[in-house]
């Protein structure tokens, strides 16, 4: 291999970057549900149920009997010790890889990381979050990411961490984008010619968003085709499945540059066929069908991708 770091190094890279991406869209998406449940004229059938489906290892019953339980949800999914996926568990993982990775980020970086670990452990945010400054604390939350991600942009060097990095990130967004997709399309049996109203895909939208982008873009209805169009197919949305395919595609190339080990022309190829897979997809002549197919597929694939990139980069795989 060509490539000169350390494979525990690299891998703090990748797995920092995962977890703050995860967060990140956990925390965007939980804003987006918690706002609106405060509006009673909204008919909303799911709740939080597509949060809890991503995000935890709930139960299909337990996910049912809590999906409109704002105080557990909020809870469960900031500050739960046992919740793997909670926000204070993802970011104690975060900052115990970026200490692993110390010498290749920035002091800026860490020390927003390391704030970010203290606030999350406060003994009484809990509490606070019975009270009505949780959503002071879940939009305090939401800023201290998009902290995260400007800092991460302006501080940190173009090597080799940065490609580990950026390609960690860009496959956790990827997944996070289809399944969310997923969770609209699915109840609605993947319907691409329905009449959903701009109510329905709010959520979805806000989640990723990419709303204030949809209702600039696509301002007449019927919306089920659109959707589809800007979150999977638009090369300018930069939660869109095929804008992060193709940005974990130029971090791979700069990682195999100069490399011609048989594993890793093998990778290469696996992701060309993944990326392709959804690049030449003619959105505009898409079955239901094929709507569900292109999701699974590349969700299954990209999952195996990144098992696959672990193991011919970590060592410990």
């Amino acid at each position: 291999m060509k490539v000169n770091m350390l494979s525990r190094v690299a891998d703090g890279m990748f797995w920092l970057n995962r977890y703050m991406e995860r967060t990140d869209g956990m925390l965007l998406t939980l804003n987006t549900f918690y706002i609106l449940s405060f509006d009673k004229e909204l008919d909303d059938s799911q709740g939080y149920q597509p949060l809890l489906d991503y995000y935890t290892n709930l139960s299909k019953k337990q996910i049912s009997e809590a999906q409109f339980d704002t105080n557990f949800v909020l809870k469960y999914l900031v500050c739960d010790n046992q919740n793997n996926n909670s926000v204070k568990n993802l970011v104690i993982k975060a900052r115990e890889n970026a200490r692993g990775s110390q010498d290749k980020i920035t002091k800026e970086l860490w020390e927003h990381i390391n704030s970010l670990y203290h606030f999350m452990n406060a003994p009484d945010l809990p509490k606070k979050l019975e009270t009505s400054e949780a959503l002071n604390i879940v939009t305090k939350l939401n800023k201290d990411f998009l902290l995260y991600n400007g800092i991460l942009q302006v501080t940190m060097p173009r090597g080799l961490g940065w490609c580990f990095s950026s390609i960690g990130k860009h496959i956790e967004r990827c997944l996070q984008t289809i399944s969310l997709t997923q969770a609209y399309f699915a109840p609605i049996h993947y319907n691409l010619e329905g009449t959903e109203d701009l109510l329905y895909w709010r959520r979805l939208l806000l989640s990723l968003s990419g709303y204030e982008l949809y209702l600039k873009s696509y301002s007449n209805i019927p919306h089920n085709r659109k959707v589809v169009q800007q979150v999977i197919f638009n090369p300018d949305f930069a939660h869109s499945v095929i804008y992060t395919l193709s940005l974990i595609e130029v971090y791979l190339n700069s990682l195999f540059k100069d490399n011609n080990l048989s594993e890793a022309r093998t990778l290469h190829n696996q992701f060309g066929r993944l990326k392709s897979s959804v690049e030449f997809t003619d959105y505009h002549n898409l079955t239901n069908k094929q709507l569900e197919d292109v999701l699974n597929d590349t969700k299954t694939q990209l999952i195996q991708f990144s098992t696959d990139f672990s193991k011919l980069f970590f060592s410990y795989t």
